[in-house]
């Protein structure tokens, strides 16, 4: 049997609704290397193998683990000396494993892509995407971090950091986590803006905030690891980090106002300030997008502060607690 040059994993559980697009666009990749798909079904309790296996891909069971221990799954049985991570969720271009595993190559042997958008026509979803070509299109050819669902990697490299840490049992961080170590082990990360996939962006605000919430809450694991990357990666900077920490406060404070005298002003100071770094962001995307539709990402970035100050109130009680999510390195 000839080797794959390249190996897709691609990790899945109960996403039968999404997976069947995702696979075909792997399948049908234009000028790619010799391929082989792999997908991780991390516990489904729907047809997601069976799905996975009808559309000619390799499948790999295993109990809900999370999308970390099973991308780890995923690579370590790969064939391939290149392994391309994207999500179930998510279609890839048709140029994209030329254009990602293209640019991998023994001095930069780690590389990830931009986004596009699978669901257009959804105001929150084309907000959201709005601020993300905004926020890439800030970034170098060289970074410190580029996200999963568009990640291309050399074998060696994960092996020299031990791949993805499990104990990042959601889908939050454990790319950044990844991404850090790569990089301070000397590993050099390419961006690569043209290689895409499309994503199905938020289209409720609800899920949005629950979503954001847990973001907040795996940012204290992923910061309380890597201190000194607190500052910014590049792709989150001092608007992002300081955004969260103050919505919690104006929280905290708005509580003590029963109690305390001057806690209802201090309150709608801290909120003001929230709001006013949520409406620089938006102006800032609004100018790159050309839309003043995209102005209203001011009330959703404000919503996204409260949702990641009340996720990282949650993650800084359990250190303090002594409560651990569950994982654990694999």
């Amino acid at each position: 049997m000839t080797e794959p040059a390249v190996s897709i994993v691609i990790p899945a559980r109960d996403a039968t609704s999404t997976l069947p697009a995702s696979l075909a666009a792997c399948r049908a990749q234009e000028g790619a290397p010799s391929l082989e798909i792999v997908v991780v079904d991390d516990g489904s309790t729907d047809d997601t193998a069976a799905v996975a296996e009808r559309m000619g891909a390799r499948v790999i069971r295993q109990a809900n683990s999370g999308p970390a221990a099973a991308r780890n799954r995923g690579w370590r049985e790969a064939r391939a000396p290149v392994i391309l991570f994207t999500d179930s969720d998510c279609v890839p271009h048709p140029d994209w494993v030329r254009l990602l595993a293209g640019a991998i190559d023994t001095g930069t042997p780690v590389a990830g892509g931009s986004y596009g958008i699978a669901n257009p026509g959804c105001r929150l979803a084309e907000i959201v995407h709005a601020e993300i070509v905004w926020r890439h299109s800030r970034l170098g050819r060289e970074v410190e971090y580029v996200g999963s669902f568009n990640f291309g990697v050399r074998r060696e490299a994960l092996e020299s950091v031990g791949g993805f840490d499990a104990f990042y049992s959601e889908a939050s961080g454990e790319d950044s986590d990844l991404c850090y170590r790569l990089r301070d082990a000397g590993h050099r990360i390419r961006f690569v803006p043209e290689a895409l996939v499309d994503h199905y962006h938020p289209t409720s605000l609800a899920r949005y905030g629950r979503e954001q919430s847990r973001h907040g809450f795996w940012r204290v694991v992923l910061y309380g690891t890597h201190p000194r990357r607190v500052r910014g990666d590049g792709y989150a900077g001092p608007l992002d980090l300081v955004a969260p920490p103050l919505a919690a406060l104006s929280g905290v404070v708005a509580l003590s106002a029963v109690f305390v005298r001057l806690a209802g002003p201090i309150a709608l100071v801290t909120f003001s300030l929230v709001f006013l770094l949520s409406t620089v962001l938006a102006a800032r995307v609004a100018l790159h997008a050309r839309s003043i539709r995209v102005l209203s990402l001011a009330f959703v970035a404000t919503l996204r502060a409260y949702a990641r100050g009340w996720g990282m109130t949650r993650g800084v009680a359990s250190l303090v607690l002594g409560r651990r999510p569950r994982g654990a390195r694999s």
